[in-house]
């Protein structure tokens, strides 16, 4: 019985002891490996340049703000870590926290990188699960998260307001200028996982009581035209379009006839529906998260079969201020900006979107991308 006590602790030491931990010491060092020995004062540490001892007085304390899933949040010092939770040194004493009890945790600037370690890329120590600014949208494709509990946004093109955690609504105010009233409920089915990978489902729609849809087809003149002039350009327009008459000098004879496509002359109600999966993992440098979203809409409108777009997005926080975006997008009805002005024949329904969202602070955001309208911006209260 004695043999099988001893074994079993020797079995579960080892274990502890070959936990792989980072240290973050007062230097701006970091030294990463498994722990082989402690004492009081010190631990044994087996990294891949050897062994070496670390005095516990050297390790920076990390400073950290816990939200939990509850709604509580800590402030503490971290005392240690596990894959199963962390103990944290709060005001009113030491706290074991599971990881799955978890929902953000944001770390306290560690400092600058130590003079002689800098490498190119390397300007943030420390560690920083989450960045600035967590999208909402890829451009104008849904993610499987929601602005926030309590939160505005005004942007260029649009507005929001996070009414939960889980739900928010949305609308783009340029619409009501020529009347159209419009609303884009956005609500997240479920949210699960653990601050390694996080998995969000959310669905949705944007219901507009006139206006047109932001899809295209291509026509020829010389079709709509009956061949007045002779004219056979082809050219993308919007859906929804109108062909009309002009009679310039009233004397009852047709002397023109053209396409109106304007997207403030639409009288009809149409929608657009949407469903988005985003799986988000943490970086193995503990340096921000690497997130991939699926998506699909579909439009309808009066008149057409209903519309598809299916899209794949990835963005990476390539510093905490600083997101890079990739998306790939199938949609029969769009037409690029070269595509558009060119009237190209030439039309796979495959298209992608590159760019970037910079946060300027945690209110101000800023970002660039390919496809039109090419500038974001939006600023959060």
């Amino acid at each position: 019985m004695k043999k099988t006590i001893l074994l079993m602790l020797l079995f579960y030491s080892g274990i502890l002891f070959a936990q792989e931990k980072t240290f973050y010491l007062k230097s701006g060092d970091k030294v990463s490996g498994n722990i082989t020995a402690e004492t009081d004062s010190t631990y044994a540490i087996e990294t891949t340049f050897g062994s070496v001892t670390i005095n516990k007085k050297d390790i920076k304390p990390e400073e950290a703000i816990i939200y939990l899933k509850s709604g509580d949040k800590l402030k503490g010092i971290i005392l240690s870590e596990s894959d199963e939770g962390i103990k944290v040194k709060a005001q009113f004493g030491e706290v074991s926290i599971s990881k799955e009890k978890i929902d953000r945790i944001d770390f306290k600037s560690m400092g600058a990188v130590a003079r002689g370690f800098q490498r190119p890329g390397q300007t943030e120590e420390g560690r920083w699960y989450y960045g600035k600014e967590r999208l909402i949208d890829i451009y104008f494709d849904p993610t499987g998260y929601t602005v926030g509990d309590n939160v505005l946004y005004l942007s260029l093109l649009s507005w929001g307001y996070g009414l939960s955690d889980r739900f928010q609504i949305t609308s783009k105010w340029g619409g009501y200028f020529w009347g159209d009233l419009n609303f884009r409920p956005k609500y997240t089915v479920f949210k699960k996982g653990n601050l390694k990978s996080e998995h969000a489902f959310a669905i949705g729609g944007h219901f507009h009581m006139r206006g047109r849809p932001a899809k295209y087809e291509l026509v020829s003149d010389n079709s709509l035209l009956g061949n007045i002039w002779g004219d056979t350009d082809k050219r993308w327009v919007r859906i929804g379009y109108t062909v009309e008459n002009e009679d310039w000098d009233n004397d009852g004879i047709v002397d023109e006839i053209y396409i109106n496509d304007d997207p403030t002359d639409g009288d009809k109600m149409w929608m657009e529906y949407f469903a988005a999966y985003t799986i988000s993992n943490l970086k193995k440098s503990g340096q921000g998260r690497i997130n991939h979203t699926i998506g699909a809409t579909l439009t309808t409108y009066p008149g057409y079969d209903p519309m598809p777009r299916a899209y794949y997005g990835i963005h990476a926080d390539a510093r905490r201020n600083l997101k890079l975006i990739f998306e790939a997008f199938y949609d029969p009805y769009w037409a690029s900006a070269l595509e558009y002005r060119d009237g190209s024949e030439i039309l796979s329904g495959f298209d992608f979107d590159f760019g970037f969202i910079y946060a300027y602070s945690e209110n101000l955001q800023l970002g660039i991308h390919f496809q039109r309208p090419w500038i974001a911006f939006y600023y959060k209260f």
